[in-house]
């Protein structure tokens, strides 16, 4: 396998809703995400920050002013709508009676769309209207948690708002969607701590998995008094801890992100297709028509499986998380590699402000991926080493340059000591993963998502280190206490030149002795 050094810097990666803010006149453009960052960070984030709260001058504004069109007032009142809609067909038609187009899929096992016709690129998929779509808008107009909805991040809110309508039962307008979603996901915050702990060893999707549990029982006992107050017409179970649980794994699953409005979303039948990747269907919000729509990207003919790109190319530890999915096809799944600049280093301040040019930090995270990683990995790796000022100039962070073969040599040693020490976190090696994969079938479902995981993750690991040999193998030198390379192997060679000396020993003591009967070497007086 090919392994490239990627031009991108992960720092450039825009976070979503980072000042994004669409102008439309519908509810979708009036939104602004708040897109917390301790629940759902991508790795392009240079660092992990604690879930921001909306800000009072976002909740007195006038994005909030207008009244949402509600889905009672148009909602038709069909016998297929009316149905508890327990599977895919009854939440088809209760969505189609609501407004959204036939669409061009199904919904498939392990939450894929499965054409049911002949499309090609650009063809509409589906479309569905605005008044469909749940987003902070309806959670902070809520009649029961709206106040608290203004106090919290886009993924509490919504779990609020999907508490607040499930414990409403057959009252709520969104009856028929609510039963077609899961209880809960099969999010590792969902799985016990011991199995967890048991099948995500060395990955480090497993400290996450306790940072967020944690979390989000905090979360709850901070809303605790505020909940029950408001859903105290509703049995206790409806607003338990366990209930808040589930309906937040439900929330993480299922949630879009839409970027053209900026917004975290609930969209009916469009969030049971899993998005993956960068390549696929374009699932976004139209703000010229009102309504989310999915458009291909490529053509598909009835029967194939159609991808739809995730909005915020997450990899496989994060799809886990969120969404209790991993999928091996994934062209965005990495791994984060995390470096620091000592500050004890006496040229700290220079390195700080060489990074301060190029808008990365002191303590910088870069993604690698199983056939590329960027560049500026390799140049703040060799920039950390240096310990001559004058080879400060000698660094660039905007094509791939070696400093020095020592300094190369020192890079490109510590990276491989950093993949086999994450390699040996883990419990057995690749070809033990690649035989349990073979037999799914003796594998719970929890098993299997984390020995997918692992092997995609000891799959980046290890063709890094194979990148990393390549480029060792023509430093033909070792770093020496002089400052010098020095071949390896000299030791040896001199060895094996003495003995390849031995059988001409006779012959140089012969011709030494002629030579010195003849004089040749007597001095000219």
């Amino acid at each position: 396998m090919s392994f490239a050094v990627s031009t991108s810097v992960v720092a450039a990666r825009s976070a979503p809703g980072d000042g994004v803010r669409a102008v439309s006149s519908q509810k979708l453009g009036r939104c602004t995400a708040v897109v917390p960052k301790g629940f759902v960070p991508r790795v392009a984030r240079l660092a992990h920050a604690q879930q921001p709260a909306v800000s009072a001058s976002l909740r007195n504004s006038s994005l909030y002013a207008s009244p949402r069109l509600g889905l009672a007032s148009t909602r038709t009142c069909s016998a297929a709508s009316s149905e508890v809609a327990s599977t895919t067909e009854d939440l088809l038609n209760w969505a189609t009676a609501n407004g959204m187009t036939e669409p061009a899929f199904t919904l498939g096992d392990d939450r894929t769309a499965v054409a049911t016709k002949a499309i090609s690129p650009n063809d509409i998929l589906v479309t569905i209207p605005e008044k469909m779509c749940v987003t902070m808008y309806d959670v902070q107009e809520h009649e029961l948690v709206g106040e608290m909805g203004k106090q919290v991040d886009d993924y509490v809110g919504l779990t609020l708002w999907m508490l607040a309508e499930k414990a409403k039962g057959s009252d709520s307008m969104w009856e028929d969607y609510l039963r077609c979603l899961p209880e809960m996901s099969e999010s590792p915050l969902m799985w016990d701590p011991e199995v967890a702990e048991t099948l995500l060893r060395g990955s480090p999707v497993l400290p996450l998995v306790k940072q967020r549990a944690a979390a989000i029982e905090t979360e709850y006992y901070d809303l605790y008094e505020r909940l029950a107050a408001a859903l105290s017409k509703f049995p206790a179970e409806a607003y338990s801890l366990e209930a808040f649980k589930k309906a937040f794994s439900v929330v993480l699953q299922r949630v879009l992100y839409l970027p053209s409005a900026g917004v975290l979303a609930l969209v009916p039948y469009a969030d049971g297709v899993q998005p993956v990747g960068s390549d696929g269907a374009l699932l976004d919000y139209d703000a010229d028509t009102g309504a989310v729509k999915i458009m291909a990207n490529t053509y598909y003919s009835p029967g194939d499986v159609v991808s739809v790109a995730d909005a915020l190319a997450r990899p496989n530890g994060e799809l886990l998380l969120s969404c209790g999915h991993v999928d091996r096809t994934n062209k965005e799944d990495c791994l984060e590699w995390k470096v620091s600049l000592l500050q004890a280093d006496g040229m700290y301040g220079a390195k700080k402000q060489i990074l301060d040019s190029v808008q990365l930090e002191a303590d910088q995270v870069f993604p690698i991926y199983k056939d590329r990683m960027p560049f500026q990995l390799l140049a703040y790796l060799r920039m950390s080493r240096i310990t001559d000022p004058m080879q400060l100039a000698m660094v660039s962070f905007e094509v791939d340059k070696v400093v020095t073969e020592m300094n190369e040599y020192e890079t490109l040693m510590l990276m491989m000591g950093e993949c086999r020490e994450r390699l040996a976190a883990y419990e057995g090696n690749m070809e033990e993963e690649v035989k349990r994969l073979q037999q799914p079938a003796l594998m719970s479902s929890q098993e299997l998502l984390a020995c997918k995981l692992r092997l995609g993750e000891k799959t980046i690991l290890q063709e890094t280190m194979s990148a990393v040999r390549r480029r060792l193998a023509p430093i033909r030198g070792i770093p020496t206490k002089s400052g010098k390379m020095e071949d390896p192997n000299a030791d040896l060679l001199e060895i094996f030149d003495t003995l390849e000396a031995i059988p001409n020993a006779p012959k140089k003591a012969i011709e030494g002795f002629m030579s010195w009967a003849r004089g040749d070497k007597d001095p000219d007086w």
